[in-house]
């Protein structure tokens, strides 16, 4: 066995923890390495790299976010004010990243799925967050998921500004198809995915289409802002837990508008303000069925002024807060 299971390599990238009374999240997030007896068991939230973006429809850099964020831990302090929570209350583990193949992507896909199997087996108590890479990488993890849970019934909530509902055979396990992927896969019912985020010109009528002839829910911006961001969430989490035994959260940062994301592959106006996103994803961490999360399409390398990333660490922050603060 190699660290700390075969799929994975140490993270790329770890601050000097410092002993203080007032930490960084740079502080407070542990490595394996910080002692001999670490004691896995009692791990709340494990982290996990995943560093892919050769699969990606648009040219993507999506693969550095993981560096990218951990470098930024250290200007976070893991209390949030607006919450009063603590987040030291909640024991977190980087794990560092799956193995990547330069050219390979499937076998790339391969040890995303086994890495995700690999987690459930050795913290089966632990809520997995995934630092993304593209989105192809949410149809692997959740089918790790799947091979490892087999009677779950697993449910997708996703903010995006994009269905994901492109043709395999056109666009194979893009960034563009993983939650068709999972549909066609039978990983998932179509009628088990709730989409919150889409807007503007940015998804085709075919698409649409299909996701109606499927079943899958869709809210659109439009739709969620007058109806408010929490009570849009809300009902797609009272929805979804009727029918089945997790859910697994995606945010492609796409979802954002531009404004506030210049650093995503596929950029746009008109899509959520971050207070929004913040707001979601803290309504979605404080749900019991919220069992695993994922960050994906952020792009450090077409960021300004790491606007983007700073948004990225927030809304991890965010729902960490969520997690730490349900009842």
């Amino acid at each position: 066995m190699s660290y700390p299971y075969p799929q994975l390599d140490r993270p790329p990238f770890c601050w000097q923890r410092q002993s203080t009374h007032d930490p960084k999240v740079s502080d407070w997030i542990q490595t394996v390495e910080d002692g001999s007896d670490f004691d896995f068991p009692s791990i709340d939230i494990t982290v996990l790299g995943v560093p892919l973006s050769r699969s990606s429809i648009s040219a993507s850099g999506a693969s550095e976010t993981p560096m990218a964020m951990r470098k930024l831990w250290k200007s976070f302090n893991p209390y949030h004010i607006e919450y009063d929570t603590d987040l030291t209350s909640l024991s977190v583990l980087d794990l560092g990243d799956v193995k990547q193949h330069v050219t390979d992507i499937e076998k790339s896909h391969q040890h995303i799925k086994e890495a995700m199997m690999s987690m459930r087996k050795c913290h089966p108590h632990a809520l997995p967050v995934m630092l993304g890479g593209d989105h192809s990488i949410t149809a692997m993890l959740v089918k790790g998921w799947k091979a490892s849970h087999p009677e779950q019934k697993i449910g997708i909530l996703q903010f995006d500004t994009h269905f994901d509902l492109r043709s395999l055979e056109d666009n194979g396990p893009s960034n563009g198809t993983p939650i068709r992927n999972l549909i066609e896969s039978n990983t998932i019912g179509a009628r088990h995915v709730w989409n919150i985020g889409l807007h503007g010109f940015y998804n085709s009528k075919s698409l649409k289409e299909y996701a109606d002839s499927k079943g899958v829910h869709y809210v659109t911006l439009l739709q969620a802002r007058k109806a408010g961001i929490t009570h849009t969430v809300k009902e797609a989490l009272k929805q979804l837990s009727k029918e089945v035994d997790m859910i697994y959260l995606t945010v492609d940062m796409d979802v954002l508008d531009i404004a506030y994301a210049p650093g995503v592959p596929a950029g746009t106006t008109g899509g959520m303000r971050t207070d929004e996103l913040f707001e979601a994803v803290y309504t979605a961490g404080s749900h019991p069925l919220v069992q695993a999360m994922d960050i994906v399409c952020l792009d450090p390398l077409r960021d300004v002024g790491e606007i983007t990333v700073k948004a990225g660490v927030h809304v991890f922050l965010n729902f960490l807060t969520g997690v730490a603060n349900r009842k």
